[in-house]
């Protein structure tokens, strides 16, 4: 009887495991919670999974701005809202580090394909701020009809596989943030480009706007943007920062982590900005040849 019971409790406890989602982030789970999807109302790292599997649609947007406390840094969890229709992740930290933007490999991969009833997925960002997501998988998305994912950081969205079965898809891509054409064109993997491009066959009622091209084989290495050969110098400063570039430096703008313009100048040897307050910073420098991005440390 003994043995019995303590198989029954096994098999109780693996049902109950199951019926659970893990939310390793904290800011996505917080946002859940204020949401009132986490039924459990705790910061523990995980949600029920009928929660989430009823939602359908899930507004992230500017979370961080609206609530004051948690970033979200990723969304993993979300391969369980099985019944999502819209996603919107506009303007959020998903894909960013603690400090700053992760810029280094690995690539940084938005998986979205499990989502099959997904119809809308809106994540457009403001100057430098997120997502930060260099590639999107929407494989397995049959209902998808609309991606708005205007901003600097996506360098691929993998449709092919799943793109035949799309009838109706509107694309904003690329960045419309640093003026037409100066940003990286965004390599849209299809199963069939030629005809893509020219909203042939199964692409007829697809419509694309921005910096994109359709390909059969996207690689993220020949994606990626084109940098200008910049060095910012000393790193963090207290004062003053120099420039080293084989590129002649038109004009450079300091912005605030959350994309306000704080200093602004010309071309000029030294840059000072004693004047602003201790934290990071984004330096924007337009050469000749294009825009370059470095994190500046004011002490």
């Amino acid at each position: 009887m003994r043995t019995i019971l303590l198989f029954l409790v096994g098999i109780l406890t693996i049902s109950i495991s199951a019926q659970t989602t893990s939310i390793p982030d904290q800011g996505f789970e917080q946002a859940l919670i204020d949401l009132g999807i986490d039924s459990d109302q705790t910061l523990n790292g995980q949600v029920l999974t009928s929660d989430v599997a009823s939602v359908t649609s899930l507004d992230l947007s500017d979370w961080m701005q609206n609530t004051g406390t948690f970033h979200i840094y990723n969304i993993n969890g979300i391969e369980d809202f099985v019944n999502l229709e819209v996603l919107d992740i506009s303007n959020t930290s998903i894909g960013a580090v603690l400090v700053g933007v992760q810029l280094e490999d690995p690539p940084r991969i938005l998986d979205l394909s499990n989502l099959t009833n997904l119809e809308e997925l809106n994540m457009e960002t403001s100057e430098f701020s997120g997502p930060y997501t260099q590639i999107l998988i929407v494989d397995n998305n049959p209902n998808l009809n609309l991606i708005e994912a205007y901003g600097h950081a996506l360098s691929i969205v993998r449709l092919k596989g799943g793109d035949l079965a799309i009838n109706n898809l509107d694309l904003y891509l690329g960045d419309d943030y640093f003026g037409p054409g100066t940003g990286p064109s965004v390599c849209v993997e299809v199963t069939n480009a030629s005809q893509a491009s020219n909203q042939q066959g199964t692409y007829t009622n697809w419509t694309a706007q921005g910096a994109y091209h359709y390909s059969e084989t996207c690689n993220l290495s020949n994606e990626a943007f084109n940098k200008i050969d910049v060095q910012l110098f000393p790193n963090p400063t207290a004062q003053l920062f120099q420039l080293k570039s084989t590129e002649e430096i038109k004009s450079l703008t300091v912005y605030s982590l959350n994309g306000k313009e704080v200093l602004k100048f010309q071309n000029q040897n030294t840059y000072d900005v004693s004047q602003i307050s201790a934290g990071i910073y984004f330096v924007k420098m337009e050469t000749s040849k294009g825009t370059g991005i470095q994190k500046l440390i004011k002490n």
